[in-house]
């Protein structure tokens, strides 16, 4: 399983946009689309991917995802809320997001940070976990589509937890 452990390596080396990386200042949708373009272009599958485009975030204002931009420049906040739309938007549904991300009373920026700090703690242990609990044989086509199965099945169970934190915001 040694390309395997690579890849978990890899994968878990991602690197993350710190909240001093961002201005305290106001920043203009260009600052805003090259902060993450910059910050990170390491998790790309592809070079040509674009994280953030100004249509996405138009689109975010008007689905109510992240507060309306005053002017034409996005506060601290609105960029960890960005952020925070960001991670979620590629596991979860618009609407879930909405659910997290369109309010007013959540600190973006604690959030922000809370997350940093949870995934510094799962690149410390989710890796070993994966290589003692994933099968070793993922040389062949059957292995290799197997494993991503379990895998996306895996994926399939936090959504559903989320999910399920979402569901009890209105009850």
């Amino acid at each position: 399983m040694p390309d395997l452990n690579r890849q978990i390596d890899a994968v878990f080396a991602d690197r993350d946009i710190l909240p001093e990386d961002i201005p305290h200042l106001d920043l203009y949708m260009d600052q805003v689309l090259s902060l993450f373009e910059q910050g990170l272009s390491g998790v790309k599958r592809d070079p040509s991917d674009k994280l953030l485009t100004k249509t996405m975030v138009n689109n975010y204002v008007k689905e109510g995802l992240i507060t309306p931009v005053r002017g034409k420049k996005y506060t601290r906040q609105q960029i960890m809320q960005l952020l925070c739309v960001y991670h979620l938007k590629q596991s979860l549904r618009l609407s879930d997001v909405k659910a997290l991300t369109g309010r007013e009373d959540a600190d973006f920026e604690q959030c922000y940070a809370r997350l940093l700090a949870d995934k510094e703690r799962m690149r410390s242990f989710i890796p070993a976990l994966l290589r003692e609990h994933l099968p070793a044989d993922t040389d062949d086509a059957n292995g290799r589509l197997a494993l991503c199965l379990s895998l996306c099945e895996i994926a399939v169970y936090m959504r559903r937890l989320c999910e399920s934190l979402i569901d009890s915001i209105s009850e």
